[in-house]
């Protein structure tokens, strides 16, 4: 049984004439009556009643021809949901993020692409970096937001954001107002940790290390979200080590003090992260490249310099420059 017999078969239900068939099928009618033939000696039945020079369904041809209804309405179905992905009506992005480009970048963009692209439905799933980086490795997302680990063969990083690291306390704590606090006047004061995994703290431990004459600090709590964590310094508890974008808001508002501390100066950088080889949707390409115009991402030009030599290599394998 093949697909072009099934459509012979189709054709001649419904048309109700081997000649009307092969028009619309455009084939000879002696083809379309082999493929006829072929098909009944491969199902061993008769699926016409040719007599008196009408073409009518046997008993055996009325059950094929239910099905064959089905499977050529699904084709139908799948040509016509394609043809929307290919207009960005349809399709699904996957996205695997830190809690940073999760909270404070991705919704803005995701905003936008909704409005433009209202039918493309948009997952997204918070983690630290480790687990974007394994979600990736594992085909659970298209598109990873995080920091930058160890080089994995399989993954491609690019830089799309550097963002201050800032000290902060409440307003009322008694570091608020100095200037030029050295690390050792913080020993009385609890430190705010973000959970383990998150390269935050690994990047604030090392300056601890680095700039601290004795282990520090002395007291510590770890709290596993970001906004908890902003939340207890502002209640009076402890100081801490954030994005600078994540207390532009209460700084303004004054419910948060940057501290001015001696020798304190950490940036991190964003990447997106894409398995290399993958051949993104459209819908996924899209996505990228309104990413590569958002201008609260410091290296979006550093992204749409990636992907125009990404296009680039992509047209060279397929042979078209």
């Amino acid at each position: 049984m093949k697909i072009d017999q099934l459509k012979a078969f189709h054709k001649v239900a419904c048309t109700g004439s081997f000649t009307k068939a092969a028009d619309a099928l455009f084939l000879t009618q002696p083809a379309v009556s082999q493929q006829i033939k072929s098909l009944e000696a491969a199902f061993g039945i008769r699926l016409f009643d040719r007599s008196n020079k009408q073409v009518r369904l046997s008993s055996e041809g009325e059950i094929l021809l239910t099905y064959t209804e089905r499977l050529f309405n699904l084709f139908a179905e799948i040509e016509l949901l394609f043809d929307q992905i290919g207009d960005l009506r349809k399709g699904k992005i996957s996205l695997g993020s830190t809690a940073v480009l999760g909270t404070y970048f991705l919704p803005r963009i995701i905003g936008r692409f909704s409005k433009r692209y209202p039918g493309i439905e948009i997952d997204l799933r918070m983690g630290n970096s480790q687990q974007v980086h394994n979600w990736l490795l594992e085909g659970l997302v298209d598109l990873g937001f995080a920091g930058k680990m160890k080089n994995h063969p399989r993954l491609n990083p690019i830089r799309i954001h550097r963002e201050p690291l800032l000290m902060v306390c409440a307003k009322d704590n008694h570091l608020a107002q100095k200037k030029g606090i050295q690390v050792d006047e913080l020993a009385a004061t609890p430190f705010i940790w973000r959970e383990k995994g998150t390269q935050t703290r690994s990047l604030v431990k090392e300056w601890f290390e680095k700039f601290s004459h004795e282990k520090f600090p002395y007291r510590s709590i770890e709290l596993q979200n970001l906004e908890a964590a902003k939340r207890t310094v502002i209640e009076g508890y402890g100081i801490t080590v954030t994005p600078e974008i994540a207390v532009r808001r209460e700084i303004h508002l004054g419910l948060l003090k940057q501290l001015h501390l001696k020798d304190f100066s950490l940036w991190f950088d964003y990447y997106v992260l894409i398995s290399k080889g993958k051949i993104f949707s459209k819908a996924s390409q899209a996505f990228m490249e309104m990413l590569a115009d958002f201008k609260l991402l410091s290296a979006a030009e550093n992204l749409k310099k990636n992907l125009k030599n990404l296009r680039l290599k992509k047209h060279l394998l397929l042979g078209k420059v």
